[in-house]
């Protein structure tokens, strides 16, 4: 056990190290694909069945992250990689994450996988994003951690465990409550109809980073916005929320109407596949009607 203490602050260490070299808050969420082309690092999406990620420890060193996995999933694998990374491990492969022990029981990926955590989800930003919303983060609902998750950019067992078992703020007994529900119902809960996209609850706390989804995502406000790119499509309007959808892949801007608040929305292709860097670029026929 005390080796993982160990290496548990030395993961943390270099997590809030590597935040501050690139002048991160740590208040903010982070997109590792944005920091990883800071660090020089490479990064594609390939659609590997079979594999959650891999790093190259070559030059330039590369990550290659499975297209096929939800989006914070990605994310989080891709934090992983430049975690082997920063502390030199050399080229890994690593395959479907199906068995958690397999990974407390290697040390270089034990300290590459807490790394991750704490890039992602230090603890002064979780804290942020739950106290900014008037929410408790010792005592929060399914619907508010799974609105608190899609800004951080990770999953929602993601966050809970993190919040769990890295920071002990709540029993190892709600964590395994919390992971239990649904994430159809947690949907249904918040927008109050069935849905099979993924969707991102959007408000005015919503700082940091982009929202960065796929065509046929959904973004939900629960105030009136204005976009002034139609990357995505309004779907629906009424007196409590604002719905649009990935329309296709570029970059616009929400904002609300006193410009009070604003917004990057970065829409990437399902599945995209190809230099992580480039899953932004929109089709041709798309640049002259945005």
């Amino acid at each position: 056990m005390n080796w993982r203490n160990d290496l548990a602050r030395i993961g943390l260490t270099e997590a809030l190290h590597i935040r501050t070299a690139h002048n991160i808050k740590l208040y903010e969420p982070i997109c590792p694909y944005d920091l990883a082309e800071k660090l020089d690092i490479r990064v594609y999406f390939d659609a590997m069945p079979s594999m959650e990620g891999a790093y190259i420890n070559d030059e330039p060193p590369r990550i290659i992250l499975s297209a096929l996995r939800p989006s914070g999933r990605a994310a989080y694998t891709c934090a992983h990689e430049i975690g082997h990374h920063v502390f030199d491990h050399g080229s890994r492969i690593d395959e479907l994450f199906e068995n958690p022990d397999k990974i407390q029981q290697n040390r270089d990926e034990f300290l590459a996988d807490v790394f991750a955590g704490f890039l992602l989800m230090p603890k002064l930003a979780v804290s942020y994003g739950f106290s900014q919303r008037k929410w408790s983060i010792n005592d929060f609902t399914p619907e508010q951690a799974f609105v608190v998750a899609g800004w951080l950019g990770v999953g929602y067992t993601t966050l809970i465990n993190h919040i769990c078992y890295s920071f002990r703020l709540i029993s190892s007994d709600k964590a395994k409550e919390l992971c239990k529900v649904p994430l159809k119902k947690i949907k249904r809960n918040l927008i109050g109809q069935e849905v099979q996209e993924n969707i991102f609850l959007v408000d005015r706390y919503w700082v940091g980073r982009p929202i960065d989804i796929q065509v046929g995502d959904l973004i939900i406000f629960q105030e009136d916005v204005i976009l002034d790119r139609k990357v995505v499509k309004s779907m629906s309007v009424s007196s409590k929320k604002r719905e649009f959808q990935g329309l296709h892949p570029g970059i616009g801007r929400f904002y609300n109407n006193d410009d009070s608040w604003s917004a990057f929305v970065r829409v990437s292709r399902k599945e995209y596949t190809g230099q992580a860097r480039f899953r932004h670029l929109e089709d041709p026929e798309h640049e002259s009607t945005s």
